[in-house]
Formats: C-alpha cells, structure tokens, sequence
C-alpha cells in the first residue's frame, strides 16, 4: 500500500532561507526533500555526505557504541527500499518527521548515515554513469560542487606481500566519512580548490598493453636522469624584477651539447628496451622542446624488440598561446601524446639562498635578490585512471609543496610520476611516505642531473616508494644515468 503524500504544507517556509552545513539537520533536510527543482537521489547522495562529514566528530561517536549497529543496519535497509520508489522523497520524509521536535537528535543522524550507505551501494550499480559527474547543489542547501569518484585499481600496492603492508591507512589518521561508514565512492568537495582535478581515462591500447604486461605480477620501471654536463639556453628579464625576484625561464638546449644529447637518448631507450622496461621517466628541465621531438620520433621509427608502454617525458618551460608554462608530456611507446600537466606551483629561489648560491644565480641569470619561474602557472591537476592505478604527474614543489597535497589525497591518486630539479630529496621522501599513508601512493621522483653536477649521488638522483613496511630502499651506481628495477627487486622478494 502507498504512503500518504507528506503534508509539507506543514512545514511551508522550512525551505525559504539559505540553510548552512549546521542547520538543524531535519531543517536541512526538509528544505532538500521539497525543494524546486526536484531533488535527485544522486544530489541527496552528495548533500548527505557533506551533512555527515561537518557532524563527524557526533556520528563518530554514535557508531562507535555497539548499540547502534544494529538501528544502522536496519535504517539502511529501510531505506535502500524506499530509495527504489517513485515518491521516496515523500517516505524519507515521513521518517524524518518522526524525529523533528523530538529529544534523540542521534538517531536521525544515524539514518542519515545509514541513508548515504544506501546511496552510496545504489550508485556503485550505477557506476559507469556515475563515475566523474559533479553535482551542484543550490544555494538554499549550503552551495558547494561535488566530484564522484570511484575508487582506483590497486596492482602495485597489491604486490606487497601482507606481512609487509603499511599497518596504518587513512581511517587511524582522521575521522571521514568514507572510512567510517565504509563507503565506496570518493566525494570531493570543488568549490574552495585553488586548483582543480580532471579525470580522464589512459588511452585504451596503453591500458591493454598494461594490463597484459601486469599478468607476470611485476612491472619495470626506469628512472632517467642525463645531461648532467650539457649546456642549457636559460633567459632571465631583470627589467621585470618583482616581489618574486627576477623572472628566468629555460629556453633550449645549447646547440654545442644537442649532438650529445640525442646520442644519449638513443643509448637510453636502447637500453631500456634491453632490460624489458615498461614505465620510463625523465626529470624536470632536462628534455627541451628538441629532444622531447627526438624521443617521439624514436619512439615512433627505432626498431626495439622491447618498448616502454609509458614514457613520462619530464618537464620543459614552452610557449603556450604566448604563455610560457614548465610542461610535463606522457607518451605512449610508440609516441603518441597521452595527456599533458602544466606545473601549478613556480620554483622560488629567495633572497636568502641566493646569497648562499652565487653560482646557480650566475646560471639562472639571476642576482642576490633571487628569482623564480617565469611561468602561467596552471589551476588544473590532470588525473588518468588505469590498469596501474590513478595516475598524476606533478612537477617537483606540485609534489612535495603544500598546496596540492589535499587534492592528492581527496582524489585517491595512488601512482605519482614526478619530474623533478631539487637538491634537497628530504622533503620528496617526507612527501612519499605521507601520501603512502594517506593514499596507498606509490611515488617514483626523477631528478635533474644538470642541477646536481658534481653533487649527484643515488640518494638524491632519483626515488622510488612502495606503501610497504618497512620502507623499501634501492641504491645504484651514481655514475649510470639509467636506474632501473622490477616492483619485486623494490620489495626485496628476487
């Protein structure tokens, strides 16, 4: 038998002010459920999350009292039916009338915990129409956009033996909704990020590639840094000093050294084809606008009986619809352009390392006021979901800085390939580490050789992290530009 419809006139004028994420909840609640237009189950599932996520620290404390297991249970199998209804907005309200005015302010928390459950197992069925949409709520309800996220494939984090797997993940850190009702989807909240995510899907021959390649349960990686005694174009504009220094930019690679260069990249790929390598990566400001073409046209036209399926091609600063950008390109191996990443945060050398660094300031074209990047800097994160996971390629401080390191965790990116050009790796390992916890992450960090010169040992030229206790650590010979090793060789298990 149908429900009555609910009497909203009873409640007329719940709805007529701007609610904020503190309202009292039925309030909220009400206004959401007889709003105009219509709500969508898929609005309801973004708005509840953001009701339980600032009531967090209550529901926390509901369900960590076993009495409440079983009304959880049973609300969110009350509401998985009435959410398959045509008027469940009517019968979601008919519960929450029963609490409004009412002295167990919990309990209608509580079903609402138990409702977005029912959401969230709802939109998983659904997940192939879900998965990437966002969802803007009105005004009226508190404003604010929502990404849905489905969560990533795991294969590396899933090569670590169980013994050896991290013994701490987000849930013991800080209290989420996600971790403590056990959902699936990842909500990410858009409205206040200075830079913004967008998903794509990896090519989908490079992802069949992958995938065959991850059936022998182990993967090659190569981690590039050349050039260490070649010779760059780098152009700085003191006319232009500022509040940041003076602006400098890499232009080219001198043309003396460029001979030299494209002999080592031949000498690189040939080598990576012999050691059956699958991701190959090179660093930040190492490959000019040249060489990134040599290596596309190699990739394209050599004969290598093995090939890499990614090639993570480093950094460069390039013109951008007259915009100078430090560019970041991923190639598939057989050199087709994957997808971009323009770096988001510049490189600041202040004042007080200039001082320090007479002879980098004379390289940059800088003085003892310092410099920095003389880059348009980009507000988008590009995430890539794949066989290896979800992948991004932040640019050196976009890695190991502060501003992009929430985005990191909020999106579930578990594969980082970061070009870098650093001489401090501390902040790189830290880094790692924290979004190994955070996120499961696995982080490989390439390093400039040419920054480095004479200081270049196997602790600071390159880093590879697995999520795995204790911390795997390789080392190399510091002369051979080319690191390569199996995901197995990293955990110690050949």
């Amino acid at each position: 038998m149908n429900n009555p419809p609910f009497p909203w006139h009873l409640l007329e004028g719940c709805n007529k002010f701007v609610l904020s994420m503190t309202a009292p909840l039925h309030e909220t609640l009400v206004a959401a459920l007889s709003g105009a237009p219509p709500l969508r189950r898929l609005d309801l599932h973004a708005l509840l999350h953001r009701l339980c996520a600032v009531r967090i620290v209550n529901l926390r404390n509901c369900l960590r009292e076993p009495a409440w297991a079983e009304p959880l249970a049973k609300f969110e199998r009350q509401a998985t039916l009435i959410l398959e209804k045509g008027d469940w907005r009517d019968q979601l309200a008919q519960k929450i009338l029963r609490w409004i005015g009412g002295d167990d302010p919990d309990r209608l928390l509580v079903f609402c915990a138990a409702t977005l459950r029912a959401l969230d197992a709802r939109h998983q069925e659904r997940r192939l129409d879900v998965a990437g949409s966002t969802v803007s709520l009105s005004a009226a309800l508190g404003g604010g956009e929502t990404l849905f996220l489905p969560p990533p494939a795991t294969p590396l984090s899933d090569l670590i033996p169980q013994p050896q797997r991290l013994r701490r993940g987000p849930g013991d850190l800080k209290s989420d909704p996600r971790e403590i009702l056990g959902l699936w989807w990842h909500l990410v909240a858009l409205e206040d990020l200075p830079v913004q995510p967008r998903l794509q899907e990896l090519d989908a021959r490079v992802s069949h590639e992958l995938a065959g390649r991850l059936k022998t349960l182990d993967l090659r990686f190569a981690l590039a840094s050349p050039f260490a005694e070649l010779l760059y174009g780098i152009r700085s504009d003191p006319a232009r000093f500022g509040a940041d220094g003076t602006p400098y930019r890499f232009s080219e690679l001198r043309p003396e050294s460029l001979e030299e260069a494209q002999r080592n990249l031949l000498e690189i790929l040939e080598r990576c084809s012999e050691l059956k390598v699958d991701v190959l990566c090179f660093p930040e400001l190492t490959l000019d606008t040249d060489l990134q073409n040599r290596l596309v046209l190699l990739l394209k036209t050599q004969d290598l009986p093995h090939r890499p399926v990614l090639v993570m091609a480093g950094s460069f600063h390039v013109d951008s619809n007259g915009q100078w950008v430090n560019r970041c390109r991923i190639f598939s191996g057989q050199g087709r352009l994957l997808f971009s990443q323009d770096k988001c945060v510049p490189y600041r050398i202040p004042a007080s390392q200039a001082g320090e660094s007479p002879e980098l300031c004379a390289l940059l074209g800088i003085d003892h006021r310092g410099g920095s990047e003389d880059i348009h800097l980009s507000g988008f994160l590009e995430i890539v979901d794949g066989p290896l996971g979800r992948l991004a390629t932040p640019i050196c401080l976009d890695y190991c800085g502060d501003q992009l390191r929430d985005l990191f965790i909020a999106t579930a990116v578990n594969l980082l390939l970061v070009p870098a050009m650093t001489s401090r790796m501390e902040p790189f390992q830290k880094r790692a580490q924290d979004l190994g916890t955070q996120s499961g992450a696995a982080s490989f960090v390439t390093n400039s050789a040419w920054l480095l010169g004479k200081k270049r040992s196997d602790r600071n030229l390159a880093l590879a992290y697995l999520p795995a206790h204790p911390v795997p650590v390789l080392t190399r010979d510091s002369a051979d530009p080319l690191w390569v090793f199996s995901i197995r060789e990293l955990l110690g298990l050949t």
